[in-house]
């Protein structure tokens, strides 16, 4: 029986240790195959003399049939004068309202990360988060090609669009500890993140040079009090996406990776504004992300980043933009500082007033997996109606396990 689950084992491992079921020469000695090995463990006799398994060998084993495993806890304590006009869906919600102050501690995100290749042509990726203890939900569960010939590439299931940069970013990868105003007014609460399919491109080029192209089922908003682009019509009408992507190493110190963006949609419509129901929206823009970093440093981690990110939509009769521009500067080994400057309304409309929000932050990496910030804002209403805010955040994040690499 022993040797009948060992065996079931092996084969269920896809041939993961097809390599290894050979003899090694070494210095005049063997050493036994892994089927040797398997048999020994079991207790069953071998023909040829073994010593005792590798202490590796079921470790191998169990890895081989399990994804990567890991968990991100991103708790915070806060205070701001007023709650925010609005949250993205992995923002620190804290309560309160337009009059009254927000305040206290919560559980930002909660992310289990399941990650592996599937076969050598299919690889999976699941996350499931808990966003300020509002319950599970599944940020991403996406299957991806990679084995597609011309250099193409497909991915299937529900996950973050490429549209701009910071949308594709997961709350963990991100310098603030709130996303950029853009993400909730334009992409909505929880970015543009659906079920759908993309076809990615590599331009067979000298550098880097990707399309993407992506269509999504975009559902609707749980309410129309707040302008939304997507998410309109029947379950036939789908979001469309593109992006072009680009990244180059300027010199041994400055690398540079811009895109450009598009998609179109039908709007869900407004309370009070009739006319957007069914509208079709349109919406363009552009990234950029600049690294500067001293080539061959001996001593001291200098590195700074530029990013910015411009969209203009046109939502009915209405057209309105915003953008973010940040700077991130890591100036010793653990310690890195940041400012952000956020503005919507640029050209304002009805639908989109102008507002803007200026963020600071402090972060101290004490290793991979731990890392403290101070993230301070102060959000301007622009409106009489509407006073500004001041806030403050306290972010204490962990991670565990083996979570695999994001995009660059």
């Amino acid at each position: 029986m022993k040797r009948a689950l060992l065996w079931l084992l092996l084969v269920g491992s896809g041939g993961a240790w097809a390599q290894e079921d050979a003899f090694v020469e070494d210095a005049g000695t063997q050493e036994p195959s892994l089927l040797d090995q398997l048999d020994l463990a079991a207790g069953a006799p071998v023909t040829k003399a073994a010593p005792t398994p590798s202490p590796n060998l079921f470790v191998r084993a169990f890895q081989s049939l399990n994804p990567d495993l890991s968990v991100i806890i991103d708790g915070v304590a806060g205070y701001a004068e007023r709650a925010p006009l609005r949250l993205s869906g992995d923002d620190p919600d804290l309560g309160g309202d337009a009059t009254t102050p927000a305040a206290g501690f919560t559980l930002q995100e909660l992310e289990f990360g399941f990650q592996g290749a599937v076969d050598p042509y299919f690889r999976a990726d699941v996350f499931l988060t808990i966003p300020n203890l509002s319950g599970l939900e599944v940020e991403e569960a996406y299957v991806t090609s990679t084995s597609l010939p011309a250099d193409l590439q497909v991915k299937v299931g529900i996950f973050r669009s490429a549209l701009g940069r910071q949308n594709g970013q997961h709350l963990h990868t991100q310098s603030f500890t709130r996303r950029p105003l853009l993400n909730a007014a334009y992409l909505a609460d929880d970015g543009l993140r659906s079920p759908g399919a993309q076809v990615s491109w590599l331009a067979p080029v000298p550098f880097f040079l990707q399309l993407n192209l992506e269509a999504f089922s975009v559902g609707p908003p749980e309410g129309l009090s707040q302008p939304t682009t997507f998410g309109g019509g029947k379950r036939t009408d789908l979001t469309y996406a593109a992006e072009l992507k680009a990244f180059a190493p300027i010199s041994d110190a400055f690398s540079v990776y811009g895109g450009l963006n598009f998609a179109t949609g039908l709007s869900p419509g407004l309370d009070g504004h009739p006319e957007l129901e069914g509208a079709r929206s349109f919406l363009s823009g552009a990234d950029l992300y600049v690294k500067y970093r001293p080539a061959n440093q001996r001593e001291g981690f200098f590195t700074l980043t530029w990013t910015t990110e411009y969209f203009l939509r046109t939502l009915g009769p209405y057209l309105d933009a915003g953008l973010y521009s940040q700077l991130v500067l890591q100036f010793a080994r653990s310690w890195s500082v940041g400012v952000r400057e956020d503005v919507l309304g640029l050209p304002a409309s009805e639908i989109q007033p102008l507002t803007s929000k200026t963020s600071v932050m402090l972060t101290f990496t004490a290793t991979e997996f731990a890392r403290v910030r101070a993230h301070v804002e102060r959000e301007f209403a622009h409106s009489p109606d509407v006073q500004d805010s001041m806030a403050a955040y306290l972010l204490l994040e962990i991670s565990l396990g083996a979570h695999g690499a994001h995009a660059f």
